[in-house]
């Protein structure tokens, strides 16, 4: 197969959340239609919860799925890679096809064979990667993933289609069915089984009430009853903060630290839609979940440098500044949940 396109370049933009890849992908490809994604991005990722008793440090996630299949305005077409490799002789002939066609392209590959990423030619790790371009005459694709050391979400770096073959022939296999799956992803998308999203301020209220009260989100999964939500999370990475500092080594995995992080950057863009769509009035509140952050970013960088170097005072501040930041979001979200019952 040749195609017309010598060169294709899907549109990307800076996700929000960049934390994890799901998230990461979905708002790289979403965004770049801020018309039909803002109102679900906002309307989303207010609730957090941790997981108690989890020994990997990764414990504080975001409660909102990411997931392809849950955004609106996106077609999703899902092939489990045995079948890619089973069906067609050249792979790489299928992901240029989708390219041509405008359609994204999520896989798990093995980073040993991908350049830039922390595990190349080190030792085998499958993750996933976007494919979003590639260049016919150079024979390589433009890929997104997590580059780097540590990894950082990063767009528009380039994989030889020889190497993209290889990562692809050794990823595998893993337990997770969903890293197992090849995802066509077309975005916007409309049709009749395909998931629209209409603006709700009472469901933002009733998103932040829960945040505040700490209540689980079982009407989404019940099986995260046990998990604790909204502001109780400070209280296990406090839990997760004490046991670091009387094991006398790292357990907390800065990923829950940047959770929290993008969490709060993502509550300002929540705060400006709000003020911009006259569903607030007054702008302060802008600036109190601006504070929200700053406060945030006190706690991970005193983590961060808990790793450099080993101090239990660097616990004792981690530890007040979670207290200080809890006690001030918790009268942020109380003011801004009466103004916004108010003005609504």
């Amino acid at each position: 197969m040749i195609t017309d396109n010598r060169v294709v370049n899907l549109p990307l933009e800076v996700p929000i959340i960049d934390v994890h890849s799901f998230h990461a992908f979905s708002q790289a490809i979403i965004l770049t239609r801020k018309d039909k994604s803002l109102p679900w991005i906002v309307t989303n990722y207010i609730h957090i919860f941790g997981v108690p008793h989890f020994d990997k440090g990764n414990f504080i996630h975001l409660a909102t799925s990411s997931h392809f299949h849950s955004l609106p305005y996106t077609y999703v077409s899902k092939l489990h890679t045995d079948q890619l490799r089973s069906w067609f002789t050249d792979s790489i002939e299928l992901f240029v096809d989708c390219l041509n066609k405008q359609q994204y392209l999520a896989i798990a590959l093995d980073e040993f064979y991908i350049p830039g990423m922390h595990a190349y030619l080190k030792y085998h790790l499958v993750h996933h990667v976007l494919v979003h371009g590639y260049d016919w005459d150079q024979r390589l694709f433009r890929i997104a993933g997590f580059f780097g050391d540590p990894p950082v979400f990063t767009t528009n770096r380039t994989l030889s289609f020889e190497l993209f073959q290889e990562a692809l022939a050794h990823a595998g296999p893993v337990t997770q069915r969903a890293s197992q799956t090849l995802e066509i992803i077309q975005f916007p998308y409309q049709a009749l089984n395909t998931p629209i999203f209409e603006f709700d301020i009472k469901l933002i209220i009733r998103s932040l009430e829960e945040h505040l009260l700490s209540k689980p989100v079982t009407e989404r999964n019940p099986k995260r009853i046990d998990f604790w939500f909204g502001l109780r999370a400070y209280d296990l990475l406090i839990q997760f903060l004490e046991l670091e500092r009387d094991s006398d080594k790292p357990i907390i995995h800065m990923k829950a630290l940047q959770t929290l992080v993008n969490h709060k950057k993502l509550m300002i863009e929540r705060m400006k839609y709000l003020f911009a769509n006259y569903y607030m009035t007054d702008d302060r509140f802008i600036a109190m979940a601006e504070q929200v952050l700053r406060k945030t970013m006190i706690v991970h960088q005193l983590c961060v440098k808990q790793r450099i170097v080993q101090d239990p005072r660097n616990i004792a501040r981690a530890i007040h500044g979670i207290e200080e930041l809890k006690a001030y979001e918790k009268d942020f979200l109380e003011q801004l949940l009466d103004h916004l019952e108010n003005a609504n």
